[in-house]
């Protein structure tokens, strides 16, 4: 997948502003608690940009790989294996 492009403030309040009217908001917040509680995803940025993101390139915040939080992520994961005790 190509890089994807940061959207600005005004891009990021018309795309939540319209997945708010057509009901699909929702659905994009629980794929993102979704990406967090099953596989320990963490975001670089706000959700409503990742959100925004995902919409306009026609994907899943899952598959946004270049804005995954990496050093977060091994956090979570580390914690998760026991580490550091």
């Amino acid at each position: 997948m190509e890089k994807l492009e940061r959207l600005n403030n005004k891009e990021i309040k018309e795309i939540i502003d319209k997945l708010k009217e057509n009901k699909k908001y929702k659905e994009f917040k629980e794929m993102l608690f979704d990406d967090f509680e099953e596989h320990k995803i963490v975001y670089k940025v706000s959700d409503d940009e990742i959100i925004a993101l995902a919409y306009k390139n026609d994907t899943i915040p899952f598959k946004m790989k270049e804005y995954y939080d990496w050093q977060q992520i091994t956090y979570l994961m580390e914690e998760d294996a026991g580490f550091p005790q």
